[in-house]
Parts: C-alpha cells; structure tokens; sequence
C-alpha cells in the first residue's frame, strides 16, 4: 500500500514500512501489555502484536513524524487501541506538550481526557475518518481506537519526550472504553464533564488549521512550532 509518493515514497507492505525503498524500524506492543488497561482484561483472547510504532520518519528540530499501525479486532467489546498517556510538561511555559494526528487509512475514535486538582475528569470524544487530522490540546492524554475492520494507520507530529503512562495503569484504562455498543464508562474515574467534537470542531476550537500532516511538516515545519512551544497555542473563547 503506497501511503505517498512524495516528498518521498512511503509504502506499506504488510507491517513492513519503507521510506524511498528502505525498510523503517519499528517498536511494537503486544496485546498482552494492553490487559491492565482493558475493559475486560478476561476476554483479550491470543497474544500477538496489537499495534506498530514507526517514529521519527520525518524530523525537525525537536519534532518528530511518526505512523501507527493499530490491528482490526476486539478485546471482548472494547475496540483494538493503544496503551493511553499524557505528556510531560514543556519547559518554557510548564505547559504539556500538544499533538497532531492524521488518520491515513481506516476509521478512529479518540478519547481525551484531562484531569482536575481534585481527581475529577473532562472527556473529549473525537471520531476521524480517512485523511482527518486534528490537535490534543495541551494537558489531554488520549487513547486512539481502531473502530474500522481493516488496519488503522495513524500519522502524528510531535515533539520529542517521555510519554507519562501511569495514570492509565493506575486507573484501569481510559475515562471511557470505546466499545461496539458505544463509549462505556471506565468506574475508577470520577468524570465532571464530556462532550463530543468533530476534528473540525477541535481545531476551531484551538484556532488551527490542519490539512495533510506530512505535506505541512516537510514543507512548513515552522508552523507546529507550537508543539515545542504550547504557550503559542491559545483557545478561541
């Protein structure tokens, strides 16, 4: 599967990524490193590699461009997803550092979430088609969902640090679980508010405008300069 032709090749073939005929490394998580953040941990069925990671396919200064592969299955009722994280705090302005995604191939749900002093939650639930890309506002961890019956292939800029899983460990997973019935509360959470919003309304939200990811990044990387810098990105009230 050939995801671009320029500004250079990138094709898929199997789990295999190339980049201008090269193969691309890859990390991996296995299904049973998802079990303490599964609805049904009981009913994740085989072992086997959940999803891809290919990082850093493109970079620029401390930004990165990356793809994931996430499998087409379940874990019991609950959709095919990544582990969950929040990111660190950006040194200048001590703010968490934002993201970008871009769903190339496959249908994906997200579920973002970001916690109050006194443990409460508010929950923002982003579904994206083929091409959509949308920001995760500083402050919100997130888990992406492979709600199609192919292979989800996500892209995402970034800037580079540690991810902060713990509090995902800790509670058991996401705020919500996104199932074939719908999104399911996770209990270990306390949620003060939720809402769901379309990739458009997301961006509008935060002021920014995002088309193809790869496109803008090799060719305007200076305009995600607010993923390194997050005070640059200011709500529209």
């Amino acid at each position: 599967m050939i995801l671009y032709e320029k500004p250079f090749k990138l094709e898929l073939l199997g789990r295999t990524l190339l980049k201008d005929g090269e193969e691309w490394p890859s990390t991996t998580r296995k299904v049973s490193e998802l079990k303490e953040v599964a609805m049904e941990p009981h009913l994740m069925g085989p072992d086997g590699i959940a999803y891809y990671m290919f990082r850093g396919i493109h970079q620029w200064d401390s930004l990165r461009y990356d793809i994931t592969v996430i499998e087409p299955r379940f874990y019991g009722d609950e959709y095919a997803k990544t582990l969950g994280h929040y990111h660190p705090p950006a040194p200048a302005s001590g703010l968490q550092f934002p993201e970008v995604y871009q769903v190339l191939k496959g249908k994906a749900s997200f579920v973002l979430q970001r916690k109050h002093k006194d443990e409460s939650v508010d929950c923002i639930f982003v579904e994206a088609g083929e091409r959509e890309s949308f920001l995760v506002p500083p402050g919100y961890g997130h888990v992406s969902y492979n709600t199609g019956d192919s292979p989800l292939i996500l892209a995402n800029v970034v800037a580079s640090f540690d991810s902060v899983y713990e509090e995902y460990l800790a509670n058991h997973g996401p705020a919500f679980f996104c199932t074939r019935f719908g999104y399911k509360q996770n209990t270990y959470y306390i949620i003060r508010r939720q809402e769901r919003l379309s990739t458009r309304q997301m961006n509008k939200k935060y002021g920014v405008m995002l088309g193809d990811l790869l496109e803008m990044f090799h060719s305007r990387p200076q305009r995600f300069d607010f993923l390194y810098d997050p005070s640059k990105l200011q709500p529209v009230l």
